[in-house]
């Protein structure tokens, strides 16, 4: 993948839209970059045959940074003076502002096929699910056993209180009660302790 050098953060969509050439086109700026040798096979296939000259005309190191080879790209005119484009010179890739493709087809006096592309941006691919710590499984088993084990107590503790004295063979027991209300609510309060990177 290689970023739009106009756009920066915009990701460089392949597409055979124009001939059988895949170009990468930028979905925000419908800007085409051109590899080594596409945007001469690509007026080639418009004229049937021959041979332009895409060389720059008085070409200045004051275009963007080259999206395949980072090197700083020339610009200068392109077939005329006055239409100005960036070309590597390093791996001769050369980028066209939207429209200007249609430009060099009119000043060489060619016609056929299209002059522009517009792309959607590539849907984005959902984020894998990050894997559960297993500490933190482990403290949510314990906690979920803590709040079952403290209401079980709880209830106990409340079928002697409430049961007559001779239906029971034993007396409650505050101690058991408090132990019982107090697991049950640290299991509760552990199950329910905010996001799950506090246990990280």
């Amino acid at each position: 993948m290689i970023n739009c050098p106009k756009c920066s953060s915009e990701v460089l969509v392949e597409t055979p839209a124009l001939g059988n050439i895949p170009l990468d086109v930028c979905p925000a700026c419908s800007g085409i970059w051109f590899e080594k040798g596409e945007l001469e096979a690509l007026l080639r296939q418009s004229q049937g045959g021959g041979q332009a000259d895409l060389g720059l005309i008085d070409p200045k190191p004051e275009g963007h940074d080259c999206p395949a080879c980072k090197a700083k790209m020339s610009r200068g005119g392109l077939v005329n003076p006055l239409l100005l484009v960036d070309k590597c010179q390093v791996c001769e890739g050369v980028w066209l502002d939207a429209r200007e493709l249609a430009l060099v087809k009119k000043l060489l006096g060619l016609s056929g096929g299209e002059s522009g592309v517009n792309v959607a941006r590539p849907a984005a691919v959902p984020a894998a699910p990050e894997p559960r710590d297993p500490k933190l499984i482990l403290i949510k088993i314990v906690a979920a056993g803590c709040a079952i084990a403290g209401l079980v107590g709880v209830s106990y503790q409340m079928y002697l209180y409430f049961s007559p004295a001779e239906a029971v063979s034993r007396a409650p027991s505050i101690g058991r009660a408090v132990l019982s209300v107090l697991l049950f609510a640290g299991g509760v309060l552990a199950l329910n302790w905010g996001k799950e990177d506090r246990w990280r």
